[in-house]
């Protein structure tokens, strides 16, 4: 009995020494300082065995240091007459070197190796490092572990029995299998994915779950599974932080993408390729230094790259979208796991049964929260291109589509709550004629920014209806067409709110050093007075938008009789068609006649449209219908055709005389209109020198290269301009500097009661003295006593034309008149 205590006694002596105690086998770690000794020549493994291994060395042992250390676990021998085994299990499989050794007193008995920079040389099938100690029954058995690494040590370890370490190695092995497939179906979930949408973010994600699971095999120790290659492996384990900082740049660029920086975050953009750049030189920094070197910039890096992401995320505009929620929960959860991760890295918190799962855990999360996030996001994509069908991609205002599809549950609503809602319905009038004078894109560049403007200022308005818009925002104004915009209001004062739109209507653009105001035209119609559904709603909108253009109101208000008056214009449009294809429209001449020698110098050529349904229709109702419809350049060239016929027949008709012929000015806005003149010329060989062709002064508009194209093939194949109704229209000089009329004619609003009107004396003064100065000839119109022709000759006006001399006549008619003897006698 006393030598039994003396035995106890040595041990307990020798292991108060050594200072460590025997462990528990149940699987727990051990948190217990090891007996350590820092390696400061290589020894051998039987001179280790004799150093002096002190636990006030081991601290040293779990921090940055390129020293060998040497840990000491010493054993009684087993009064038994079996032996024992225990088992050592390390949870830490990034020590670079990693050797233990087996001794019985002070005979070898064992060793292994398991540093992951090591070749292991064991045929066994891998299952981790458990190390089996069999416990001698004669001799004090000892375990010798020696470990160098270039990070920090951490060195976890725990104990097993033989009773429950198939238990424990079937959890581990479980928790492998578990990690290793939750991560790889996640992965194929991801290619799937991808191969689907073909999504440049996701490439990047894709490939960061993949580097995830290489990095997380390698730290958990399920990595020999599927890199079996000792020599890659080893690469792996050398350079993970290389791999880490790899990682994070993916992270980056998924996120760059993901969170479409370009419309939200342009700047980060535009700089794109400099943080790559900086990244990449973080990554060929990482591949040179060592670990412990490159620690402290990787940490920093970390933070910056998390926290610009967490940045991007908060302050994006789509902050409210499901996709955007997901980013920033997986983010979050990811920066949790890195959290966790780091601070076991730099031992400031144990490793032990809930931080071994967390990093995995979170890992999982944030993959799957990524994944769920892209999937959210693709749907957002869906919804997206749908939204985009219904987007005008100028101004990014809803379109007609929009309008047609979405406004149902708006007027439901309001027929549920008994309200009325009134459709206003915006149109720039010009923008045709803009387009055509400084360039379609101008134009529609010029109306984007009027539409975007109207919005802006309808926004601040609460009695305009509001509309869900793309990433939540809101909208209230519908852009239907390149020309008009609507929106809703259920105020039942529409004049007192267009009064506040009127300052953002008038505002003037400028095209380099043009000013130019948007001349609009505001047509309201009422649910459910005027219409039962949107589309109806609309039409009669128009209607009353084009009556408002005839209107002196700011706007116009749809009733019945806009729609009866719709329906025969284009009863008179669809008969004009049809009797210009069938040739039923013909034209009357009134001589013009020179006021000193009164002799007959030329006639107009006057259209005229005898219907057989509508009798006789006056050119001032249906010429500005065609020129509304596209039907005046088919006009002009059947008129032109027919005169030309006619002259060709009668050729005497121009001799010494001209002949007039209106055109539009948006026949000069067509790229083909001389082409066409020209070639009807050639083929009746008229001389062009005797065709005068009249422009209307209300409808010229600035002219374009185009315009001027036309103008300068017909002036050099003979044609002569005039312009008509001067004074009437814009009275713009620059059309007189355009056309370089040869002729300048004074409207009958300032020939009638000449004589007796002081202003109208004056301004037919001035048109006659800028005609002399131009050395334009100047015709009057619309002349019907002898006084006005008499006050004219004194004005010096040289032509006239109007009831006082001839009324407008058959073509027939003018034949004969030339040809009577006393034509030029005026009784």
């Amino acid at each position: 009995m006393l030598r039994f205590l003396l035995s106890l006694l040595c041990v307990l002596l020798s292991f108060s020494v050594n200072g460590f105690d025997i462990p528990d086998t149940d699987g727990s770690f051990n948190h217990q300082p090891l007996p350590t000794w820092v390696e400061t020549a290589l020894k051998t493994p039987e001179e280790a065995l004799l150093q002096d291994y002190k636990t006030q060395a081991y601290p040293s042992s779990i921090s940055f240091s390129n020293s060998a250390f040497w840990h000491k676990l010493s054993f009684p021998e087993i009064k038994s007459d079996s032996s024992k085994v225990l088992y050592l299990k390390i949870s830490n499989y990034m020590i670079d070197n990693l050797n233990f050794y087996l001794f019985y007193d002070t005979e070898l008995i064992q060793e292994w190796i398991r540093g992951d920079a090591q070749n292991w040389n064991t045929p066994n099938l891998y299952d981790g490092i458990w190390i089996p100690i069999r416990l001698s029954t004669e001799k004090p058995t000892h375990l010798l572990i020696r470990r160098q690494s270039d990070g920090p040590i951490l060195f976890p370890i725990s104990f097993y029995d033989e009773s429950n370490v198939e238990q424990g190695k079937k959890q581990q092995l479980a928790f492998w299998v578990i990690a290793f497939t939750s991560l790889t179906i996640l992965l194929i979930y991801n290619i799937v994915i991808y191969s689907l949408t073909r999504v440049s973010a996701f490439i990047y994600y894709v490939s960061f779950n993949a580097g995830l699971i290489v990095s997380l095999g390698l730290i958990l120790g399920f990595g020999r599974w599927f890199l079996p290659n000792e020599t890659l492996f080893q690469w792996f384990a050398l350079h993970l932080l290389t791999l880490h900082t790899i990682l994070i740049w993916g992270v980056y660029r998924f996120s760059l993408l993901f969170l479409n920086l370009k419309i939200h975050h342009p700047i980060f953009w535009e700089h794109r390729f400099k943080i790559d750049g900086t990244l990449f030189s973080f990554v060929l920094l990482s591949y040179f230094l060592t670990e412990s070197s490159m620690a402290p910039i990787f940490l920093f890096l970390q933070i910056i790259v998390s926290a610009l992401c967490a940045y991007w995320a908060f302050y994006t505009k789509s902050t409210n979208t499901l996709a955007t929620q997901l980013y920033i929960f997986s983010w979050g959860v990811l920066l949790v796991g890195a959290l966790v991760g780091s601070a076991i890295y730099w031992n400031l918190i144990p490793y032990n049964g809930y931080t071994e799962y967390l990093f995995l855990l979170s890992s999982i999360v944030q993959l799957l929260g990524f994944s769920f996030a892209f999937s959210a996001r693709v749907r957002q994509s869906d919804n997206d291109r749908h939204l985009h069908s219904l987007i005008d991609s100028m101004t990014g205002l809803p379109n007609r589509q929009f309008f047609l599809s979405q406004l149902d549950p708006i007027f439901t609503k309001a027929q549920q709550d008994n309200r009325t809602i009134s459709l206003i319905l915006i149109r720039l009038a010009d923008h045709h004629s803009l387009s055509q004078a400084v360039g379609p894109g101008n134009a529609d560049h010029a109306a984007g920014q009027a539409f975007l403007s109207i919005n802006k200022s309808l926004m601040a308005l609460n009695d305009v209806e509001t509309f869900d818009w793309i990433e939540r925002s809101k909208i209230k104004l519908i852009r239907v067409s390149s020309s008009n915009c609507i929106f809703l209001t259920s105020s039942d004062d529409t004049d007192s709110l267009l009064k506040k739109l009127m300052p953002t209507l008038e505002k003037s653009v400028w095209f380099d050093d043009l000013e130019f105001k948007h001349s609009v035209n505001i047509g309201v119609a009422q649910y459910p007075l005027d219409a039962d559904n949107v589309e109806k709603l609309f039409q009669n909108a128009q209607l009353a938008a084009e009556a408002n253009q005839q209107s002196h109101d700011d706007w116009t208000r749809y009733d019945r009789k806009l729609k009866s008056d719709h329906k025969h214009q284009l009863n008179i449009l669809s008969l004009l068609n049809r009797d210009l294809k069938n040739k039923k429209l013909s034209f009357h001449v009134q001589p013009q006649v020179h006021l000193m020698s009164r002799s007959i110098v030329g006639a107009e050529i006057l259209l005229r449209w005898n219907n057989h349904e509508l009798g006789y229709v006056s050119p001032a109702l249906f010429i500005p219908l065609a020129e509304k419809a596209g039907l005046i350049l088919k006009i002009t060239q059947y008129i032109i055709q027919e005169v030309f016929l006619w002259i060709s027949q009668n050729p005497n008709l121009i001799k010494d005389r001209h002949i007039s012929i209106n055109i539009s000015a948006k026949d000069l806005l067509q790229v083909d209109f001389s082409q066409k003149i020209i070639a009807i010329k050639k083929h009746y060989e008229i001389p062009a020198h005797n065709i005068i062709l009249e422009v209307t002064e209300t409808s010229i508009f600035e002219d374009n290269e185009v315009f001027r194209v036309n103008l300068s093939l017909l002036r050099a194949h003979g044609f002569k301009f005039s312009i008509d109704d001067f004074g009437t229209g814009y009275s713009s000089m620059h059309n007189v500097i355009a056309l370089e009329p040869i002729e300048i004619k004074l409207d009958r609003m300032f020939v009638q009661d000449i004589d007796k009107s002081k202003i109208n004396h004056v301004l037919s003064d001035c048109i006659i003295d800028l005609c002399i100065k131009t050395h334009a000839q100047s015709t009057a119109e619309g002349i019907e006593t002898i006084e006005e022709m008499q006050t004219l000759i004194d004005l010096n006006c040289q032509v006239g034309q109007g009831y006082f001399f001839h009324r407008p006549m058959l073509p027939e008619h003018y034949l004969k008149l030339l040809n009577d003897e006393d034509c030029l006698a005026i009784p």
